[in-house]
């Protein structure tokens, strides 16, 4: 029985390749590059490269900045194999930055060209960021001779042992020369990393920054509060660090300001966020704003439980119709928008407690004066708002809304979750990023992404950041974190929903936030596809993934976020390589991304392995799966490297 499904699923693989062939892709040598350049050309001659000798001219742009590249080239490449003692025939690396760099990374040009020769590499960038891309560039032409083993160390006892077993040192540029003219696609290709549900120390968020750095990832949006924790010093609230795990898991001002130099040194962005008015519990530990938070670890209208109060345990949700909350609120803004130095800042406003509101005597009073039965405003034993109590809340919302965003300084941009515009209604300034994460809409029969363009459609203006969770939460798959049974959303614990199961590399790969079809995912698989996405796209200006921390902490971050987060990368920085993303082809993209996986795991990074050893000199599953002969890359042998 199980013979007859597999021939079956075969044939069906094969008729489907034959009908609607993937277009092959120019064939990077030695699977070397990761994401693929936007053009290239390559020779047939290796030339050899010492990366400890080689001489960098630098002229223009931030030197500083290129030289610590430099650096991070040099140890890099000496993590993957042993050095040889002499001078390569390449003997120099000549940066040119043309133009002055911008105040605001948001603004700068990460584009740039790069050549080799017999005897050297020239770059040219019109603003550091783009040098800083063409030195990662560099890095991975930069290949061993001979690659050792992960657990072969390339100090001198290891050297000492693989030059015993035969292993030959040295590196080379191969397959030269090379031109490379290259650019993003989208101008935003972000982490969303939480540092609330389980803390991460500030070592782990700079491990993270390099590996982003390294698959050209440019904006860490920094999730570093929730409900469960506020892990970050306030000037203005000091107590607020009470509600951190510890003394010791608290990020100090020099922390924050240290994450923000290492990530502007590898030309990437911090956008923090500072939700309100839901996830809130954790600054009910302020004295200064624990009048305002209601529904403090759940419980609302008398229940023992966090369901329906909230999503997720511990709830808490500003009381937005207290006057006195925005402004209290709103210093914290002000604190924080002038301690992190990005143009956007993350204002939050996703999952409002209508429970929690509906069922509190303190907002029902302020925003409905004058009712005496709350059961007509909100009906708590089936969590049912009424007509009434949603044109308040937005009501009262926009109030709260416009309010706290004063404290923002003059120029900076505000980000929301999609909550804010769709589900509560409220209108915030033309230009602001809305950041999408739910998928499928049964009753609009749309996308949260889609939603959002029609709102542009009416004018709105908005730009757009997919973290769509059927694609980006690269978090799911761990199972349930909570210990209940049966109660909570969808009947069973949180994180047993449909969306938030494992995500595969493949899945994210294929994904592109403005050529792929709307999903429905109603479906139980999860792949049934709607029609394409209309109106202007591009106002969606890249996507995030998203790696949420309730079952997630600095033991298994990287196995959890790499290399799939660099799926993402690829998806988005090349995404002008293919015009259809599910045509992608992953019998050519898989050789590539286990040599990027190989250049993780040879700098200490716990990236999740992909195939069998033996699958890097062997094309794994193309027989099995029907591929026909000569049809891309399904027949083609890896190269080894």
């Amino acid at each position: 029985m199980q013979l007859s499904v597999i021939l079956a699923a075969t044939t069906l693989v094969a008729s489907v390749f034959a009908a609607d062939a993937v277009s092959p892709l120019k064939a990077v040598p030695h699977n070397l590059l990761w994401p693929r350049p936007q053009q290239f050309t390559s020779g047939s001659t290796d030339y050899s490269i010492n990366p400890a000798t080689v001489k960098f001219t630098v002229s223009g742009g931030n030197a500083d900045v290129l030289a610590k590249a430099q650096a991070r080239y040099v140890a890099n490449a000496l993590a993957l194999s042993c050095n040889a003692a002499a001078d390569g025939a390449i003997t120099s690396v000549t940066v040119s930055v043309t133009g002055t760099d911008p105040s605001d990374l948001a603004q700068a040009d990460e584009s740039y060209s790069l050549s080799t020769s017999a005897t050297g590499v020239t770059i040219t960038a019109a603003h550091t960021v783009g040098a800083l891309r063409a030195i990662e560039t560099l890095g991975q032409l930069t290949a061993p001779v001979q690659k050792l083993p992960f657990h072969v160390k390339t100090d001198a006892a290891g050297c000492a042992t693989a030059a015993a077993a035969g292993f030959q040192a040295g590196f080379v540029i191969p397959s030269g020369p090379w031109t490379i003219s290259d650019k993003p696609s989208y101008s935003y290709r972000g982490v969303s990393l939480d540092t609330s549900r389980n803390y991460i120390p500030v070592s782990g968020i700079q491990k993270t920054l390099d590996a982003m750095a390294s698959t050209k990832l440019n904006v860490l949006h920094w999730h570093i509060v929730d409900a469960t924790s506020f892990p970050v010093v306030s000037t203005s609230y000091p107590d607020l660090a009470t509600s951190a795990y510890s003394p010791l898991a608290v990020y100090s001002y020099d922390d924050v300001k240290a994450v923000i130099a290492y990530a502007a040194d590898r030309g990437i962005r911090v956008i923090p966020e500072f939700d309100t008015p839901a996830h809130a519990n954790a600054y009910s530990f302020s004295k200064g704003l624990a009048p305002y938070v209601l529904c403090v670890n759940g419980g609302a209208a008398g229940t023992t439980s966090f369901w329906p109060t909230c999503p997720e345990p511990p709830c808490g949700n500003v009381n937005i119709a207290d006057p006195g909350a925005a402004p209290a609120f709103g210093a914290l803004v002000k604190e924080y928008s002038a301690l992190f130095t990005d143009s956007v800042f993350h204002m939050g406003g996703d999952e409002i407690e209508r429970f929690c509101l509906g069922t509190s005597k303190e907002y029902v009073n302020l925003a409905h004066p004058g009712v005496t039965d709350f059961n007509t405003v909100f009906n708590a034993s089936t969590n049912t708002p009424s007509a009434t109590f949603e044109k308040q809340l937005t009501a009262t919302y926009q109030v709260y809304a416009d309010t706290i965003r004063k404290a923002l300084p003059a120029g900076k941009v505000a980000q929301y979750w999609e909550d804010i515009v769709l589900s509560e209604g409220v209108t915030v300034p033309a230009g602001s990023i809305i950041q999408v994460w739910n998928s499928w809409d049964n009753t609009a029969q749309k996308n949260s992404l889609q939603k959002v363009l029609d709102l542009n459609a009416k004018g709105a203006g908005y730009k757009i950041v997919d973290t769509n969770n059927d694609y980006y939460y690269l978090d799911g798959g761990s199972g349930a974190w909570l210990t209940d049974r049966g109660f909570g959303p969808g009947g069973d614990s949180w994180k047993e929903n449909y969306w938030t199961k494992f995500k595969t590399w493949e899945r994210v790969y294929t994904h592109d936030p403005r050529k792929s079809r709307q999903e429905n995912t109603t479906d139980t698989d999860g792949t049934g596809l709607a029609g394409p996405l209309t109106g202007d796209l591009s106002a969606i200006i890249g996507a995030s993934a998203a790696i949420w921390g309730e079952r997630i902490d600095s033991s298994n971050l990287d196995v959890k976020l790499w290399p799939r987060a660099a799926a993402a990368a690829e998806a988005l920085w090349s995404a002008d390589s293919f015009p259809d993303p599910t045509q992608k082809d992953f019998f050519e993209a898989l050789p590539r991304l286990q040599v990027f996986r190989d250049r993780l795991v040879s700098r200490g990074y716990g990236a999740e392995a992909l195939q069998p050893t033996w699958c890097r000199t062997q094309q794994c599953g193309a027989a099995f799966s029907g591929y026909p002969a000569g049809l891309a890359y399904g027949n083609q042998k890896p190269t080894a490297w």
